[in-house]
């Protein structure tokens, strides 16, 4: 159980980095400059946190692999980007973009399942 988690944990690091990277600091196509522009004012501030956000979260997630004193951060940093996740629902269904909801439904179900399994299952 703990290589499936550390396996899951490897996946979720990599996909929230790049989605860190593809909403604070990329252009974006024309379907996302559309998006940005529906939801108004709010939407390049909002970005930039979840940026933030989300590179934290996924960096969390790795960090015990390196030093071991922050193995805490595991189960805080995966519940977090799940909760990110149901926010991401929302903001998507606001934006009335292309439904990316089964995305962030499967990468909410994977960050909650780590975060449990690192509080309860096989704590580091």
């Amino acid at each position: 159980m703990g290589t499936l988690l550390w396996i899951l944990q490897a996946i979720l690091c990599i996909k929230f980095i790049s989605v860190a990277f593809t909403h604070g600091f990329g252009r974006g196509n024309i379907e996302r400059q559309q998006a940005i522009q529906k939801l108004g004012r709010s939407a390049q501030p909002l970005l930039a946190l979840v940026a933030l956000g989300t590179f934290l979260g996924g960096v969390s997630l790795v960090l015990p692999a390196v030093t071991v004193e922050m193995a805490w951060l595991v189960p805080y940093g995966a519940a977090f980007l799940a909760v990110m996740m149901l926010i991401s629902i929302g903001l998507h269904l606001a934006s009335r973009e292309k439904p990316k909801i089964p995305a962030d439904l499967v990468l909410f179900a994977i960050s909650a399942f780590v975060a449990y399994g690192r509080w309860m299952l096989v704590p580091l």
